[in-house]
């Protein structure tokens, strides 16, 4: 069986029902429940190769740079081994014993190229280690040990048959099943349906998609800012003006940017394709691209993908237009809030795609939202637009501005509320229901920045205005000598005050306060007698918070960005442009 399909099939696969399918030698089981002066954990991990890669070439290199997170006690097959240098697509076993703050920078090995499917186990539990290897009893001779999709087959069964799918720690893989709010997110609002299908621009992910309410809407948008705009924004921009929307098609993998007049006809054939198949005009469509900029767009196959997307359209199954969007994102990105007006349940979903080319002014990413609100369009495009400033205006990745992205809202009425204006009571509601959708989307496009271990919020507060605590904020975000510090756990609060510094804010340098996990580094003009030990285990956790007081007045911001690592140089060193 594919171990492919074994991993889609095992995503609960236990690392004590892995433990047990193998054998051990005496060697290797000291290795594994061994004492240590920092807390370790077992890591299994499954991974495959892409095809044509020699694998005995480029994974003795990963597990040299594993050396510098822990100790490998098993690799199989073994490319290191005399003779192996020929090995190419190949499915591997890895089981290693690293620190346990060092889990996520571990993960980060394995997102490389060369490396299509990967899947983690993790456990702290020697305990049950131990009674697993002693009940198996050491051997001090090489043994012959199965495949790794045989292996698999055997976990499976060895789970099944006792049951101890809930003792262990699952397996955390990057293509985990949707959850039920991915599933039902945008089109959770009454009247909306969505789709993404496998057109055959990116190799195997989805990659053409389609939203549409089947009812009249109110649609609002917010587009980027960069003066390369591309087809796309410009024809999309052209068809909210005229206030008739029903429907977005859109493709990732190839931007349709930077291509002229020929982007311009594709477009435009995109949103002529998509409405003849929905009944539609093609001025009730909006059209979005996204990928890489510079190429054509693969005609052929966008068409066939839009015909196909248009058959498959339905509610709840959402995850396929979240993956559809996705670029170089690992992590699918939703979110919903309910809530009443009047006495009517109303529905606000969204999801996301961004990972990288991630800084303001909106937008630098592609957000669709939708709401069965009934909401005049000047109350939904001011509510939109104010709830953008505070999320995705306050998000920044690596300080690029993409070229084609947007935020696109939907309002179909459906909810049957009395129509929401910019004075009715129930405005103030609404608008912070979507800046909530909005702040959580952006948290999550954070976390999922490049390469990122670590999700930031920068907090900057005590200044004189909104637009200076907003200032204070972009410039830590962006400021690469405090990312790769994050990324270091190094509580260098010098590189921020001296970014604090390079600003236009107002502030008295004597009194700004400085804190990174809750504990105050600098103050009244010098740094503090802080708790190093508290600062780095507060720097190891996934989410990590810098505030800043300038003492200047009572605006604040909260801006989010994340660490900087080798990961993010990779990635983009090898992404085509």
């Amino acid at each position: 069986q594919p171990i492919g399909l074994v991993l889609g099939a095992m995503i609960d696969l236990p690392v004590f029902s892995v433990l047990s399918c193998l054998c051990w030698s005496e060697e290797e089981s000291e290795k594994i429940l061994a004492e240590q002066e920092i807390p370790t954990e077992i890591a299994v991990v499954f991974l495959r190769t892409a095809e044509g890669r020699l694998a005995g070439e480029e994974i003795p290199s990963l597990l040299d740079e594993l050396s510098d997170f822990g100790d490998c006690v098993r690799i199989q097959p073994d490319p290191r081994k005399p003779g192996s240098e020929g090995i190419e697509a190949s499915d591997f076993l890895l089981v290693g014993v690293i620190p346990t703050d060092t889990r996520e920078a571990f993960k980060g090995l394995f997102e490389r190229p060369y490396i299509s499917r990967v899947s983690y186990g993790f456990s702290k539990d020697r305990e049950e280690i131990r009674r697993i290897l002693e009940s198996q009893g050491a051997e001090t001779r090489p043994m012959i040990e199965p495949k790794p999709e045989e292996l698999l087959t055997q976990a499976k069964s060895f789970m099944l048959e006792r049951e101890m799918s809930n003792q262990d720690n699952p397996i955390e893989e990057m293509e985990l099943p949707a959850t039920d709010e991915q599933k039902n997110s945008i089109t959770a609002p009454k009247g909306f349906r969505s789709s993404g299908v496998h057109a055959g621009i990116k190799k195997k992910r989805r990659d053409v998609s389609i939203l549409v309410s089947d009812y009249p809407c109110v649609c609002a948008g917010r587009f980027t800012q960069n003066r390369f705009l591309s087809p796309s924004v410009r024809i999309s921009k052209e068809h909210l003006a005229l206030g008739d929307i029903r429907a977005v098609v859109s493709n990732s993998g190839n931007a349709n940017a930077a291509t002229g007049r020929r982007g311009m006809e594709d477009a435009k054939r995109m949103t002529e394709i998509a409405a003849e198949n929905l009944s539609l005009k093609p001025e009730q469509m909006l059209v979005c691209s996204t990928g890489l900029i510079g190429a054509f767009l693969p005609m052929d196959k966008i068409e066939a993908g839009i015909r196909e997307a248009s058959q498959s359209l339905a509610s709840g199954e959402d995850d396929r237009m979240i993956e559809a969007i996705m670029t170089t994102d690992v992590r699918r990105k939703s979110s919903v809030r309910r809530f009443t007006i009047e006495e009517r349940e109303v529905t606000i979903g969204g999801i996301a795609k961004g990972a990288g080319m991630i800084h303001p002014n909106m937008a630098t990413m592609h957000a669709y939202i939708t709401t069965d609100a009934r909401i005049a369009h000047e109350a939904l495009d001011a509510a939109l637009g104010e709830a953008v400033d505070q999320s995705f205006n306050a998000l920044s990745v690596d300080g690029d501005t993409s070229t084609s992205d947007c935020v696109l809202m939907f309002a179909n009425g459906q909810a049957e509320n009395e129509e929401i204006t910019l004075d009715h009571p129930a405005y103030p509601s609404f608008k912070s229901q979507l800046k909530q959708v909005c702040i959580d989307l952006a948290r999550q496009m954070a976390r999922d920045g490049e390469g990122a271990n670590h999700l930031v919020r920068i907090v900057c507060q005590g200044a004189a205005t909104m637009e200076e605590a907003l200032e204070i904020g972009r410039t830590l975000a962006t400021s690469l000598l405090v990312k790769t510090a994050i990324f270091g756990r190094d509580a260098n609060w010098g590189r921020i005050i001296a970014a604090i510094g390079r600003t236009n804010a107002t502030f008295d340098p004597d009194q700004v306060k400085v804190w990174i996990a809750d504990v105050l580094l600098f103050s009244d003009g010098m740094a503090t007698e802080y708790d190093e030990a508290r600062v780095e285990a507060g720097m190891a956790e996934e989410e990590v918070e810098i505030r800043v007081d300038l003492g200047a007045g009572e605006a604040e911001m909260t801006v989010y960005t994340c660490d900087l690592s080798y990961d993010y140089v990779r990635i983009n060193a090898e992404y085509h442009t």
